[in-house]
């Protein structure tokens, strides 16, 4: 074993050692409750992230059949890029435009539609609509849900991890303070014999 693994098994296994003190056992025990805590957080993180991503998937199936992509025609000039700075440009985003699309198997609609700054009147856009005609967001996508499930059932695994971590440092605080006390009071109890030698 290395030098940091060796440590930390001897952390975690004081065994018979006749220096051990009840709190070094404590500690021992509760390094040990987290190791296993870590372990169990595992399947509980998969299942975290497997239940979003069944939800997520089910909202995007759910939006997938209510909103539909149509081909807009832009009825007037987008915006032109603004200057960011001096000598350059800003990009970022998009610029609402009036457009016109059909939906419903013809009905014509009009309506304000996100386009890239600096689009003629003419420019035909791909737009999501809902039911009513409406632009709408695009749809959660497989690959957005499956992102989604992911980092929940990551970011349930770091919660557990924050907290088991937290809940031993607290306590090897608590412990090593205790421990600084008594040797304390130790060594005044023995300072005073050695001082009468």
């Amino acid at each position: 074993m290395t030098g940091p693994l060796r440590r930390f098994w001897r952390r975690l296994h004081i065994g018979r050692n006749p220096l051990a003190r009840t709190s070094d056992r404590v500690e021992s025990a509760l390094l040990l409750v987290v190791v296993l805590g870590l372990l169990v957080a595992i399947p509980l993180a998969v299942f975290t992230g497997s239940r979003t991503y069944g939800g997520q998937l089910a909202v995007s199936e759910q939006q997938h059949a209510s909103r539909h992509l149509v081909t807009a025609t832009v009825v007037e000039d987008a915006p032109a890029p603004v200057p960011a700075t001096e000598g350059a440009f800003s990009t970022s985003g998009s610029a609402g435009v009036r457009a016109a699309w059909t939906y419903n198997g013809g009905e014509p609609k009009t309506g304000i539609v996100p386009a890239d700054p600096g689009a003629t009147a003419g420019t035909r856009i791909p737009v999501w609509i809902n039911d009513a005609g409406n632009p709408t967001p695009a749809p959660i996508t497989a690959t957005d849900a499956t992102t989604t499930g992911v980092l929940a059932g990551l970011f349930a695994w770091l919660v557990a991890a924050l907290a088991l971590s937290a809940a031993y440092w607290i306590t090897r605080l608590v412990l090593d303070r205790r421990r600084a006390a008594r040797w304390e009071n130790e060594w005044a109890t023995l300072g005073d014999r050695w001082a009468r030698y």
